[in-house]
């Protein structure tokens, strides 16, 4: 199992096996309450004084001894910076100083005081950090010292929410336990306030900085990273609520990345899970360096013209900018999901069943994930379609790009054999190949259906349905032309959430296990019509319909033979079960198509025309 040691090697890019020695090396700053933490001072050769760059870290200062960020490594001396890197109270060298509830802005305040008061020191501070190492830089913010000129926050957010550790009600287990691995001990609190309650709207409360912000910031996300969601919109309140006087100074920076520490993916890293970004490596280091130049150095980069928001498309895997405060999609695209598994414009039908067994819960498989034992980033979902706690739901293949951006909303409506579940939500990109690559995802526990309050527990009876959202954090993507949209709906994703002992019992406690039998609804003439809305503006989707009258199949139901008519030509053809997976396949132009050999089912058939593959549903007798 990969520990902190290999959590932050990989956070911080290291490569190589030497180590630098610091020029002060476990040097001890003084704190107001006369405690001391420690620190290490690079400087590079032949500089007398030179502005700083401050990290604080938990995670251990001796391991920047490894490699400095920002791409210098081990050459210090070939850049203009002294970096200061100090362990957070408590932590490693600054362990000592260990105080039950610490105030880390007053202790990156103490900090900034000691390194104005050097002489090897100028007059400005810059910080840097990712993760823990940039949601303390907001603590820092707060205490506006004279001196901190700029920061650096990546895959970072400060603001301590319930829904930080519980999406739609359900724990965050994973992430949980990792974050207990690597000395923040937060399980004892978290599992003891399952329910949202005063103590989160305290929490809520006191780490909300965005008016709190005073300098320029550029924050660094990644559309894989669990604190994308939390970023968005928190940058979105510094653009409108920081002091007036540097609203206009505050950058975005997204990238197709994850939060790394775990597997191949990392800010800034080409790989990213299963897929690779050649033009996203090193973005982030390169907009950081010409950041802090700018604002450190005075360097006459044109750092001011650079847009507010800098973003990836992932699908179309290229870079966009917008000086907009947000990158949201006003509108929406909605789509149902049928009985056939179908993504279609309207008039669904039907119901669709799965079971769910807690024992047997479906697997994580990539997304934004941060544990030792989780992939982390797009992977391949087509391995749950073999599962028996598995339904999916496809569009057509596209005629044309389909772009979102935003937050993807489900409302389904439920009904279960047991008095509570899970809904689990996978939405992907089905490649012509068919590789079903994960762009993000999201759970809800039924139990919270009508909010996340103790009072507002409601548990389920068989036979009744009941509506539930289920809303997935912020992205930006685009299918591709040829490509489908696709959502894979369960009742689990573990080992990355709590798994539901679905028994109506206390939350995280250990109990008997009940499998469930599970059914989404689909009926829009009763009133079920399950949905997902896409926020974009794709017009054709609403025009679009896998009941296309611009070709016809007979007879249907078919005991083997099919006539086609279609009033365009086309070129090739293929037949697909409804999960969307390609069975038979023909470049033949013929009107007469023999499907003897086929199972008794319900099938797909799909033509390719010079107006874009159009497809009709038919059954197999």
């Amino acid at each position: 199992m990969r520990g902190p040691l290999l959590f932050i090697l990989l956070l911080l890019g290291a490569s190589g096996f030497s180590q630098m020695t610091p020029t002060i090396n476990d040097t001890l700053i003084e704190m107001r309450d006369g405690l001391f933490l420690e620190a290490d001072v690079f400087i590079p050769s032949g500089v007398d004084s030179a502005q700083v760059i401050l990290v604080q870290t938990p995670y251990n200062k001796d391991l920047l001894s490894w490699s400095l960020p920002l791409g210098i490594g081990m050459n210090v001396d070939a850049q203009p910076y002294i970096w200061v890197i100090v362990d957070w109270r408590g932590f490693y060298g600054s362990f000592p100083a260990y105080v039950p509830q610490p105030n880390r802005g007053e202790d990156g305040y103490d900090i900034c005081e000691w390194i104005v008061d050097q002489d090897w020191h100028r007059d400005r501070i810059g910080t840097w950090g990712p993760s823990a190492l940039g949601g303390v830089q907001y603590n820092l913010i707060r205490e506006n010292h004279p001196n901190h000129t700029c920061a650096i926050p990546l895959v970072a957010h400060a603001h301590q929410s319930y829904d930080s550790y519980f999406m739609g009600g359900v724990l965050e287990k994973a992430r949980l336990e990792q974050l207990d691995a690597l000395g923040y001990g937060l399980s004892p609190v978290v599992l003891g306030n399952p329910y949202y309650s005063t103590l989160w709207q305290y929490a809520e409360s006191t780490t909300w900085f965005a008016p709190d912000i005073q300098i320029p910031t550029l924050q660094i996300g990644g559309w894989y990273d669990h604190n994308i969601d939390k970023m968005i919109t928190f940058y979105e309140a510094a653009r409108t609520t920081a002091a007036v006087s540097v609203q206009d100074e505050q950058w975005l920076l997204v990238g197709p990345w994850g939060h790394g520490g775990t597997g191949t993916a990392s800010v800034g890293g080409i790989v990213q899970g299963e897929l690779t970004y050649p033009n996203a490596q090193w973005v982030s280091d390169t907009m950081a360096r010409e950041f802090l130049d700018y604002y450190l150095l005075d360097a006459p980069n044109n750092w001011m013209s650079t847009d507010k928001i800098t973003y990836y498309e992932t699908g179309k895997n290229q870079w966009a900018s917008s000086n907009a405060v947000s990158i949201e999609a006003t509108q929406s695209d909605k789509l149902y999901l049928s009985e056939y598994g179908e993504l279609i414009a309207g008039n669904p039908t039907g119901v669709s069943t799965f079971t769910s067994d807690p024992k047997n819960p479906s697997p994580t498989l990539g997304g934004a994930t941060l544990h030792p034992s989780l992939n982390q980033g797009p992977y391949d979902q087509i391995s749950l379609e073999a599962r028996a706690d598995i339904l999916t739901f496809s569009s057509p293949v596209l005629p044309q790009d389909v772009s979102i951006s935003g937050k993807v909303k489900l409302g389904l409506y439920v009904e279960a054999s047991q008095p509570d579940c899970d809904i689990s939500v996978r939405l992907v990109d089905v490649y012509p190949d068919n590789r079903n690559m994960l762009i993000t995802d999201g759970i809800a526990r039924m139990r919270f259906r009508n909010g996340l309050t103790q009072a507002d527990e409601a548990f389920m009876s068989p036979g009744i349905e009941y509506y539930r959202e289920i809303e997935l954090p912020f992205t930006n993507y685009t299918w591709l032309s040829g490509h489908q949209i696709k959502i894979y709906v369960g009742g689990n994703s573990s080992y990355r959430y709590d798994v539901n002992l679905q028994n109506g019992g206390p939350m995280y406690t250990a109990g008997d296990t009940n499998t469930a039998l599970i059914s989404i609804y689909h009926d829009a003439a009763l009133s079920y019509p399950s949905f997902i809305e896409l926020p974009g503006s794709n017009g054709f989707l609403h025009a679009s319909s896998n009941e296309d009258l611009n070709f016809t199949i007979a007879p249907n139901p078919t005991s083997g033979l099919l006539k086609i008519q279609s009033s365009v030509p086309y070129n090739s053809l293929r037949v697909l079960e409804i999960g969307g997976h390609e069975i038979v396949k023909s470049t033949e132009n013929s009107d007469l198509l023999n499907l003897t050999h086929l199972a008794s089912g319900v099938y797909l058939i799909e033509i390719h025309t010079d107006q874009g593959p159009l497809r009709q549903r038919f059954v197999k007798n």
